[in-house]
């Protein structure tokens, strides 16, 4: 059987590029909420970017 991307694949690489662009934006908003010292923001925008981050992760394990 020769390698074909089905359905699923598809599926997943969307949501790992999802991921990744989310990871991105609150990692950045993050950083603006740090210097400007919004710490329950900054503390709820990082949780953000180790949940997207573990979802892009998750992601590519199922990609692999």
């Amino acid at each position: 059987m020769e390698g074909t991307i089905s359905a699923r694949t598809l599926d997943y690489f969307g949501l790992i590029v999802a991921a990744s662009i989310v990871a991105f934006c609150s990692a950045g908003v993050t950083a603006i909420c740090i210097r400007f010292e919004e710490r329950a923001l900054a503390w709820f925008f990082a949780a953000c970017f180790f949940g997207s981050a573990l979802v892009g992760a998750y992601c590519l394990w199922k990609l692999l």
